[in-house]
């Protein structure tokens, strides 16, 4: 982005040096570089609230909530009120926020970055169905019922016989694919990475008891909420046709049916993609209109742009 300049500084170093001198060399570095805004992408208890308390009073601090759905009540909750803004991805999370005591809420969403994801074939030219994503029960059901209906899809990732692609490799197959799958079933509530968060967290690395049982139970109880990811928005960067289920506020970002296309449940996911392969100037269309909006709307540069001017930081040229 023109006329800002960034300086990383890396989250993995707390996993080396430990928390304490994690966070004071956070705290040194904001002061050797005095920079107008700290970005957070908190993940567990990695920062100190004394810390973040003093980052608050030398300049504007922003913590970007993922996974608001279900993470907001054993986590976001507690962690907002010490940043001077909260972003959330869950359109429904502000007045939550305000309640927690952060009124500083800002909604925003995943997004492309167009220079690592861009068409790079033909569309059409590669397989007619194709999905990318590490393998989970869930996915694995949906896949398992397409094949007992003569639908074959080629699989990438952990877990499936494709195994992981290169960068190269995924740009490609988003690009040609006839059909690209968003698979985000609901992890389930009965697993034991869900069972888990009842009773234990993350701290940095490691996973720690933790008994907060109503904030956990209450996050629990939302896992089977649909989010929307960044696949949403890399497939279509890539000139992808994207097929994909139902997500919380989906539709505020591209129109179903003429940018990308919904399933409602098993069988339908079936009959769309029949449909679909059998119609490839209306799939072409949609694709393209898909890419489209999304250089236009959905580039990290625009997103960041809204956020500074909701922040009122001075406005970014050419976003």
């Amino acid at each position: 982005m023109p006329g800002v300049t960034v300086t990383e500084f890396p989250f993995e170093d707390v996993l080396v040096k430990g928390r304490r001198e994690f966070n004071e060399n956070l705290r040194a570095a904001a002061e050797r570089e005095k920079p107008d805004l700290v970005f957070c992408f908190p993940y567990s208890d990695e920062l100190e609230p004394a810390t973040l308390a003093a980052l608050k009073k030398q300049t504007t601090t922003l913590a970007w909530f993922a996974d608001d759905s279900w993470r907001f009540y054993n986590y976001s909750q507690f962690w907002a009120r010490h940043f001077s803004w909260a972003v959330t991805t869950y359109a429904s999370m502000p007045e939550r926020y305000r309640r927690a005591g952060q009124p500083n809420v800002i909604v925003s969403q995943w997004a492309a970055d167009t220079v690592a994801y861009h068409p790079t074939a033909a569309r059409g030219s590669g397989p007619d169905v194709s999905f990318v994503g590490a393998w989970t029960r869930p996915r694995a059901r949906i896949i398992g019922y397409l094949a007992a209906h003569g639908i074959a899809v080629t699989t990438y990732g952990s877990g499936w016989p494709g195994g992981r692609l290169s960068q190269e490799d995924l740009l490609r197959v988003f690009s040609s694919s006839k059909i690209n799958l968003a698979l985000n079933p609901p992890p389930g509530f009965w697993n034991v990475n869900s069972l888990g968060r009842l009773v234990a967290r993350a701290s940095q690395n490691r996973i720690v008891p933790d008994f907060h049982v109503m904030a956990n139970l209450q996050s629990w109880l939302h896992r089977g909420v649909p989010q929307v990811k960044a696949r949403h928005f890399e497939i279509p960067a890539c000139g992808g046709f994207m097929l994909t289920g139902p997500a919380a506020d989906l539709e505020r970002w591209y129109e179903p049916g003429k940018e990308i296309a919904i399933y409602a449940d098993l069988p339908d996911l079936a009959q769309k993609i029949r449909h679909y392969l059998a119609h490839p100037a209306e799939r072409e269309a949609m694709a393209q209109a898909a890419y489209e909006r999304t250089l236009r709307e959905h580039t990290y540069a625009k997103r960041f742009a809204e956020i500074f001017r909701a922040m009122g930081l001075a406005p970014i040229k050419n976003s």
